[in-house]
Order: C-alpha cells, then sequence, then structure tokens
C-alpha cells in the first residue's frame, strides 16, 4: 500500500519553517500559490511555480517587533502592520506611509483590514476597523493609499465584544460583513462598497450546526464545491459529504487502515485519525495519522514513542485507501494541500511539493 509521492518543486526559503507553523500563510487565489512570511525584521512574499520567486519583502516599523497581524496590498506595493495600539502601512524601502492609533482600546483580537480596488482607474482603497464610541456597532474607516480619510462606516453589529470581519469577492469587490464571537450567533449581511460607503443588505444568522457534522471537525470542501470533508472530533473516521445537503457519501474508519505497529502503520503506538488533512483534487484526498502522544511513557520511562505521523492517498467517492505515502524523509509531520493536485511539507529552509504518481490520481 506504499505510495512513493513525485517531487514537483523544492524551495529553499530562509525560515520557511514559519510557513506551516501559525506565522506564514498562502495565498492560492492566482496562477501559482504566493506564500507570505513573516520574520523578525520584516514580512516576505514569495510566489511558488517551478522555483520560488521573492516578490516583495517589507522591512518592519520595529525591528524584533511583534506584530498582531499583517495585511500585504494586492498590488504588492506597501503593507499594514497591525500591533497592539495601531496599525501601520509600510512600503517596500521601510518608509512609513501613515499611521492609525486604537487610542484606548486595545483591538489585538479583534482588528481587521480589507482592500477594495475603486474608481475608473482601479485604486487601492483601505478599510480600517477602527474603536467605535457606540456600543453594539462597529467603526470602519475608508482610506485611499496615501492614508487620507475617504468615509467613516459605523456599522449596526459587532461592537468591542465581538469580531467583525469583511468577505471579498473576485477583483476587490465587497460582498458581505460577518460578525462572530461575544457569544452570540455568528451574524452575516449583504454588503456592498458605493464611494467607500459600506452598503448593508440582507441580514442572515448561520444556522445552527447540521445533524451531520455534530461532534466533528470540516476538513475541506472540494475544488468543485460539491462535496465536504470531515473527521470525528475523537479522530475515529473520515466522512466524506455531498453538498448541500451534507449526506455522506463514503466513510474511512480507523479500522481500515493497519493495526498499529504493524505494516505501513508500524511507526504508530496509539493512533488517530488528525485535523490535517483534505483533498488534493477532486479525486483525491489527504488523511494523516497521528500517535497518541503519552507523556508518562517518554518522560517516566523513556520509551522512544514520539508524536509519528502517517499521510494516506484516499478515495473521497468510496472512502478506499489508495496507500500511505512514502516520503524520503523521516516523519513529516504538517502539510498543506493547495487544492491544485499538489501539496507542501516543509524541512528546515526547504519547502517540498509533491504530487500523487499519475496512477494514484
Amino acid at each position: 500500500m506504499t505510495i512513493t509521492p513525485r517531487l514537483v518543486a523544492e524551495y529553499r526559503i530562509p525560515g520557511v519553517w514559519y510557513a506551516l507553523s501559525g506565522d506564514g500563510r498562502f495565498d492560492l487565489s492566482g496562477p501559482h500559490p504566493r506564500l507570505t512570511l513573516k520574520g523578525p525584521d520584516s514580512l516576505r512574499v514569495y510566489e511558488l511555480a517551478e522555483d520560488r520567486e521573492l516578490l516583495a519583502a517589507f522591512p518592519r516599523p520595529a525591528p524584533h517587533g511583534r506584530s498582531v497581524e499583517d495585511w500585504v496590498a494586492p498590488d504588492l506595493s506597501f503593507v499594514v502592520f497591525q500591533n497592539e495600539t495601531s496599525y501601520t502601512a509600510v512600503d517596500r524601502d521601510g518608509n512609513r506611509l501613515w499611521q492609525r492609533s486604537f487610542g484606548a482600546w486595545s483591538t489585538g483580537r479583534w482588528g481587521d483590514v480589507g482592500f477594495a480596488m475603486a474608481g475608473p482607474y482601479r485604486e487601492t482603497q483601505i478599510l480600517l476597523r477602527l474603536p467605535s464610541d457606540t456600543p453594539g456597532k462597529s467603526l470602519f474607516v475608508t482610506l485611499d493609499s496615501a492614508g487620507n480619510e475617504l468615509v467613516r462606516n459605523v456599522l449596526p453589529c459587532g461592537g468591542a465584544e465581538r469580531y467583525v470581519g469583511l468577505t471579498w469577492g473576485p477583483e476587490g469587490y465587497l460582498t458581505g460583513v460577518y460578525a462572530s464571537g461575544g457569544g452570540a450567533r455568528r451574524t452575516h449581511y449583504q454588503a456592498s462598497l458605493a464611494c467607500g460607503h459600506i452598503v448593508l443588505g440582507r441580514q442572515t444568522t448561520a444556522p445552527a450546526t447540521h445533524p451531520a457534522l455534530r461532534g466533528r471537525f470540516p476538513l475541506s470542501t472540494n475544488p468543485s464545491g460539491t462535496g465536504e470533508m470531515s473527521v470525528d472530533e475523537g479522530g475515529q473516521d473520515v466522512r466524506w459529504h455531498r453538498l448541500p445537503s451534507l449526506e455522506v457519501a463514503a466513510v474511512l474508519r480507523l479500522s481500515d487502515f493497519p493495526p498499529p505497529g504493524t505494516g505501513d502503520c508500524s511507526v504508530h503506538d496509539r493512533l488517530w485519525i488528525s485535523f490535517r488533512g483534505g483533498y488534493v483534487d477532486a479525486d483525491t484526498a489527504l488523511v494523516t495519522l497521528h500517535n497518541d502522544y503519552n507523556e508518562a511513557r517518554v518522560l517516566m520511562f523513556g520509551e522512544d514513542i514520539w508524536e509519528e505521523h502517517s499521510h494516506w492517498l484516499a478515495d473521497p467517492a468510496t472512502g478506499a485507501l489508495h496507500g500511505r505515502i512514502d516520503y524520503p524523509m523521516r516523519d513529516v509531520e504538517t502539510v498543506l494541500l493547495l487544492g491544485d493536485g499538489t501539496w507542501v511539507t516543509t524541512e528546515r529552509d526547504v519547502l517540498y511539493r509533491w504530487s500523487a504518481p499519475d496512477g494514484e490520481r
């Protein structure tokens, strides 16, 4: 059942281990994936094609400083860094273009920045969430690229206790506003942007969890939007659902894998199905098995049982296993699926991009 993956590309990027550990993110909207990496002194944007290309690097306004979040303008001309007290826009040369303070209100958890392409020349407009003086309402300020304030939008949702975010469609069009957290059900508004003004449309409240997903963790939606993959919260099975009904189309159970300590599960002691997995493409899914880490056995009794992982390919239509992926390196932990038939793993300063052999896709 062993599958030898095909190495599509190898990218040597300093500090790339941040990419898959929470301090980096992938943008999959373009013809090639883009990787944004946070570093202590700068934020870098790479394009990953046959080789990696550094598209932009933005020096941090305070070297070695911590930022809560960063937002890169669509044309890569500047980045908005957020810390606990303010937003700061910086160009590629490290020049501060503008800064907006939060005043007495720290938005470390609630900040949000959006970029809209507006006007006849498709100018960049920036929407910042700032503190609101009105309880239960949220303030978004629209700026031009130079930081000049154009419009102040007070929205009838959110307030200081909730996260309020913006959703965007193709080509930089605002499509919605949502509020979440604060003990209330997530709320959505249809929305559009007119001359910098956020125009709210119909309000909808997110439905309660569908019965088919209770006790389960959604992993990903297939590229065509017709299927959803989920894993049991106890790591006992994977299910593939048809959308929009969420009817179960296929199931892969933990018992369908070889027993722990045998065959392709020889690296495992007590295994379970991890939350790291999803669709490789429309016809192939990736499932990750993970050891149940036992601290007492490792630290108190000295047993060499660590958090070993294994990755498997499966058929989302039937739930049948294709086999275990046999990487040339030991214990590949984190995997990120790009949705185009490839996935990436990392080792030190190298990012590896893989695909399944032709017979397994």
